[in-house]
């Protein structure tokens, strides 16, 4: 299906009632107003997370040469009274992804000698961001305190869930010219500024999937140091923009990313004990996490040993994002 699915019909207008509460608290300095409202307008979804010291607007729409529907921009504002008057402190856009790409191919073509290279995500032909697609968005579907809502509107709710499909090609496929992968990506949206992530990989054809990060960050500059923990404790950190690994410690579940003057914080979690997140396709030696210097972290779900799905067959993962 073509993305410009998400181009939803007109005729939902709710710019009125947010519009009603944001001049309420302007009136009335003792009412906080909503903590959460997500906002739609032609296939660009924003979600607004209001609070009295962190306030935070993420962005997903289209992104990168195969315009899969993702995290596209991330904006801080200063205070509450300035995020509902549009004053933004700090924006930056993505210029990669946040749900990792794949070296996959289909499994009798494992040895006919192709460069390996990632496909899906922001990764085109190339195997970086140029080329053609390796990818498609086929659906995405929005729900608001659950409602399933289309066409432009903007709520103030306690939660949502968007609901992404994706249809990703392998490194063969110049042999294969056919999608491998059924990529559904689910993301649950909290007032408290918590995001999580379920991704489920269903195979298309039978396939091997050789390399595999899954939940991952864009390391914005307004973070200088990495740090890499567990529920109970921090085991390592590192400055962002060095290359650092999560120490050997079975433990380690979070990348924790900070600023010097604790301004902002993002934290990923993965769950650990479910899914690929259990690292069986990892590797002895290879560290849980890692960042790179040129600006991600990253964790290792598939590498060291390759993941083999038959036909239909199905793998997931579970996540999270802390914007603090």
């Amino acid at each position: 299906m073509d993305v410009s699915i998400l181009r939803y019909h007109m005729g939902i207008a709710f710019f009125s009632v947010c519009a009603f509460l944001a001049c309420g608290q302007e009136e009335h300095g003792n009412e906080a107003g909503p903590s959460l409202i997500v906002k739609n307008y032609e296939g660009h979804v924003f979600v607004d997370f209001f609070g009295d010291e962190r306030n935070v607007q993420i962005g997903f729409y289209p992104c990168g040469v195969n315009r899969l529907f993702g995290i596209g921009e991330v904006s801080y504002f200063p205070d509450r009274a300035r995020h509902h008057r549009g004053e933004v402190s700090n924006k930056f856009l993505s210029c990669t992804d946040w749900v990792g790409p794949y070296y996959v191919c289909s499994s009798i073509h494992k040895g006919a000698g192709l460069s390996v290279r990632f496909t899906g995500g922001w990764h085109g032909s190339n195997g970086d961001g140029t080329g053609v697609p390796t990818a498609a968005t086929s659906e995405v579907t929005i729900q608001v305190n659950d409602e399933a809502l289309t066409g432009n509107f903007e709520r103030a709710c306690d939660h949502a869930v968007l609901v992404v499909t994706n249809l990703i090609q392998g490194y063969d496929y110049a042999l294969s010219k056919k999608d491998l992968l059924k990529e559904t990506v689910q993301y649950n949206i909290k007032p408290n500024r918590e995001t999580t992530v379920y991704v489920s990989i269903e195979a298309l054809d039978d396939v091997v999937i050789q390399r595999y990060y899954g939940l991952q960050s864009q390391n914005f500059p307004v973070f200088d140091s990495v740090g890499y923990a567990s529920d109970e404790r921090v085991y390592h950190t590192a400055a962002v923009k060095a290359n650092s690994n999560a120490p050997q410690a079975d433990e380690v579940n979070t990348v924790i990313l900070s600023g010097a003057s604790d301004q902002h914080q993002l934290r990923l979690v993965l769950n650990t004990s479910e899914g690929l997140g259990t690292a069986d396709y990892v590797a002895p030696g290879l560290p849980r996490a890692f960042s790179a210097s040129y600006g991600k972290s990253y964790f290792n779900l598939v590498n060291g040993k390759e993941l083999g799905l038959k036909k239909g067959e199905k793998v997931f993962w579970k996540g999270a994002y802390y914007w603090d």
